[in-house]
């Protein structure tokens, strides 16, 4: 092989591995990226080549967050040492479907049609809309937090999990 042609390789090794990187957390009733809801604390660690570990006070044991250094915008839920649900706040991460923060809450409707529970918001005044979906098995789910007009953030996981309307609290 000649220069030039691994060269060539390796620009596009790097350019296809970039684009795999972003694209791998795209966010299902179940996962995001290489996060699968249920993962242990450990699992967790060895899937994001992190250390994240139990907080050291007792109440804060049941419920708290990881976020990942490499993904910042994003949050972790674990519940009892297990992940139960994955929060988004950055907008290049979508939904399986295609739903990504800042698009309108009427493209959401048009996604996932009669699959979408709309519901009000708790503090976005009347306007604002928590819009729900549920995998087939009912076990998951996905939440998009609107404004009334735009997905403001969401989150997937367990269905206890996404109807938290205050994470952890």
């Amino acid at each position: 092989m000649n220069l030039r042609y691994c060269l060539i390789l390796s620009i596009l090794f790097f350019i296809s591995f970039g684009s795999s990187a972003s694209s791998a957390w795209v966010v299902r009733f179940n996962s995001t990226g290489p996060v699968k809801i249920g993962m242990s604390l450990s699992q967790l660690n060895a899937a994001l080549h992190e250390k994240f570990s139990m907080p050291e006070d007792k109440d804060e044991q049941a419920c708290f967050y990881a976020e990942p250094a490499k993904h910042p915008g994003v949050a972790i839920m674990i519940e009892k040492g297990y992940v139960t649900r994955v929060d988004v706040f950055r907008p290049d991460i979508s939904s399986a479907e295609g739903i990504r923060i800042g698009d309108s809450e009427a493209r959401a409707k048009q996604v996932y049609g009669n699959k979408l529970k709309i519901e009000p918001h708790a503090y976005t005044g009347p306007e604002g809309h928590y819009l729900t979906a549920r995998s087939s098995d009912g076990l998951y789910g996905i939440r998009f937090e609107t404004d009334g007009k735009k997905i403001l953030s969401f989150y997937a996981g367990k269905k206890a999990a996404i109807s938290y309307i205050e994470g952890c609290q």
